[in-house]
């Protein structure tokens, strides 16, 4: 075969056509083993070839197609090919509908047609700017997920279509047996799966018909399946001004400041538990003396509170032990629930030897006296533990911003004081933790406090840093026993290990990381669902729930105690809020003039007092930064 003959010796087609190109051999006689031929393309993106010469057009451009014998290789043909795009271009996009405005929950159908109608080889593309407020399909259905505002884009390479999408969230509650309409104030997403919802109820009017009628709520709601999102809780800092009270917007900033290291930040904060009242201060009497050192324990929370792990006080069951071993609990898996009751039990190893530990930044009682309830005895002889957010008293002397190297260790009887450092491994309940001896002091004696407006001179062994004290009491004055001779064996260097446990319900729990802040009713609010009232009083109301499956909080405060604005409400009617909102369960914490929520450094709500009250504790929202 000397050469090959074709027939086009040239192709020009539109893209999706096809053309077939013959080759013949020269001569027509040529040897047989040179066939069939070989047909190759120099770009298959623009133009292929089958391999029985079948050219088709792939994408508009030029390509160069080779045909060759099979046997004798270097006998080739190539054929010049033009692919040019034939079709109608799209130039604009018609959409109906052009706006859409839709339920929480609910789906519509985006229809788009192609602007000229016979415009062909285009596909369209589907996609929303916030996925948390609305979805949208390949097929152009929306599902609309959380309140708030997004834009649905439809585009075809560079040419593109955009619809607005509200979506709303029509709520009604039912308080007692009449059906509210909610007026929507303000709603914004704050971060992923955390929102703030701000609303009216205007026609709501308590049954004591006191301060007109209206509500207002402010309510933020987290997912914590967003594994950044977190619920947790905050201590106040020490301060000598507010008694270890902290306002809720300063501890918003401190929060800020203290998270920034590690990359996380507070998104929302509410005030917690109750705190101990002066008139409600039990005397905390040296047993030979009769001095007087409750002063220490002044405004301190009336439940257990602990953090991370960390312990920072034990039930308070001078005043109502039915109520204030109850608490909101943050297990391990970050989730929350209810304590039916919360307790207490430690002990610290020496060596081969045990004692009790009674209590952690307080002292326990002997026995009450039921007719004298707040003037009692501190328990001789017992082993106690401070942390260093013990709340004790910053020396006033001093700058605040020392507050947590100025807290102090203190006791009713001349002690040994053991300071530790911090715990090896980090602060944690249910499990032994190795602490190191770092100084010993003996026969410490803590100075009176008294209660009042002039700030008092306080004693005690100040931490200066140190991650713990352990303080060691005999059983009366100039005795070597108790817990004093318990760490009279101790040097410094050693090291030792304290447990602290956390029983909840009655029951051991796995938790290490526990975190708990009390509530302030005899049993939830809102509990499977059902309400119950437990305080028949209308007031506003700081109050949390969460879903079945405890995966979403609500965290609430209900502005009361002004006149035709918020009028307040009982805890049940607080409840029935909750439920309309999605609680499955639902507990009361401190309300009153102390009902503060902050967002993002900002108080939304407007407490009855004024200015904020400081209060002991509280609860917060976090995420990563």
């Amino acid at each position: 075969m000397r050469a090959i003959e074709i027939t086009p010796e040239k192709v020009e087609i539109g893209i999706g056509e096809t053309q077939y190109i013959k080759a013949n051999p020269v001569p027509q006689n040529a040897d047989p083993a040179e066939l069939p031929f070989e047909w190759s393309s120099s770009n298959t993106q623009i133009a292929t070839i089958s391999r029985s010469g079948m050219v088709k057009g792939e994408s508009a451009g030029t390509a160069e197609i080779t045909v060759s014998a099979k046997k004798s290789t270097a006998i080739t043909k190539k054929i010049p090919v033009t692919i040019v795009d034939k079709r109608i271009p799209l130039t604009g996009i018609t959409v109906t509908p052009e706006t859409i405005s839709i339920e929480v929950g609910q789906s519509t159908k985006v229809t788009a047609k192609p602007e000229p109608a016979n415009a062909e080889g285009f596909s369209f593309e589907w996609k929303s700017a916030d996925e948390n407020i609305a979805t949208v399909n390949s097929a152009g259905v929306v599902s609309a997920k959380a309140k708030g505002t997004t834009i649905i884009t439809v585009k075809s390479n560079d040419i593109k279509k955009e619809i607005p999408v509200t979506v709303i969230h029509t709520l009604r509650i039912v308080i007692g047996t009449t059906s509210y309409s909610v007026d929507t104030l303000d709603y914004q997403i704050k971060d992923q799966g955390i929102s703030f919802f701000k609303f009216s109820i205007p026609e709501c009017v308590n049954e004591f018909n006191s301060f007109g009628k209206g509500l207002v709520v402010h309510s933020v709601e987290v997912d914590l399946t967003y594994p950044e999102n977190r619920l947790e809780v905050w201590t106040a800092m020490i301060n000598a001004n507010n008694s270890n009270r902290e306002s809720p917007v300063n501890a918003f900033n401190k929060e800020t400041t203290v998270m920034e290291a590690s990359g996380r930040k507070p998104v929302a904060m509410t005030n917690g538990d109750f705190y101990v009242l002066d008139a409600n201060l039990p005397e905390v009497l040296n047993k030979n003396t009769e001095g007087n050192y409750g002063a220490y324990q002044r405004r301190r929370p009336h439940g257990m509170e602990v953090k991370h792990g960390k312990i920072i006080e034990t039930p308070f069951t001078d005043i109502i032990p039915t109520i204030h071993n109850k608490a909101l609990i943050i297990k391990d898996d970050k989730l929350p629930d209810f304590a039916n009751t919360i307790s207490f039990s430690g002990n610290v190893k020496i060596g081969a030897t045990t004692m009790t530990l009674s209590n952690i930044n307080s002292f326990a009682r002997d026995v009450v006296n039921p007719t004298t309830p707040h003037k009692h005895p501190a328990k001789p002889g017992e082993l106690v533990l401070f942390s260093n957010e013990a709340f004790s008293f910053l020396d006033y002397r001093k700058d605040q911003t020392q507050a947590l190297d100025s807290t102090l260790a203190w006791s009713p009887y001349p002690s040994t004081m053991v300071s530790l450092s911090y715990p090896k491994n980090g602060w944690k309940v249910n499990e032994a933790m190795k602490f190191t001896v770092t100084a010993i002091e003996y026969d410490v004696e803590t100075r009176l406090a008294g209660v009042g407006s002039t700030l008092p001179d306080y004693g005690g062994k100040r931490f200066n840093g140190e991650g713990a004290i352990l303080v060691g009491n005999p059983t009366a004055p100039g005795l070597d026993n108790g817990s004093k001779q318990f760490l009279s064996t101790l040097q410094v260097g050693d090291e030792i290990e304290i447990t602290t446990e956390v029983k909840v319900n009655g029951n051991t729990v796995n938790d290490k990381k526990l975190s708990a802040i009390g509530i302030h009713t005899e049993r939830p609010m809102l509990q499977n669902g059902v309400i119950s009232e437990t305080w028949g009083e209308a007031h506003p109301r700081t109050v949390i729930g969460y879903s079945q499956d405890r995966k979403k909080v609500y965290l609430l405060v209900i502005d009361g105690r002004q006149t035709n604005y918020s009028a307040g409400v009982t805890t049940g009617q607080a409840g029935a809020i909750l439920k309309a909102l999605g609680a499955h369960t639902g507990l009361n914490i401190d309300g009153g003039g102390s009902s503060t929520m902050i967002v993002n450094g900002v108080t939304v709500n407007k407490p009855s007092d004024n200015p904020q009250r400081p209060v002991a504790n509280g609860v917060v929202i976090t995420t990563k930064k």
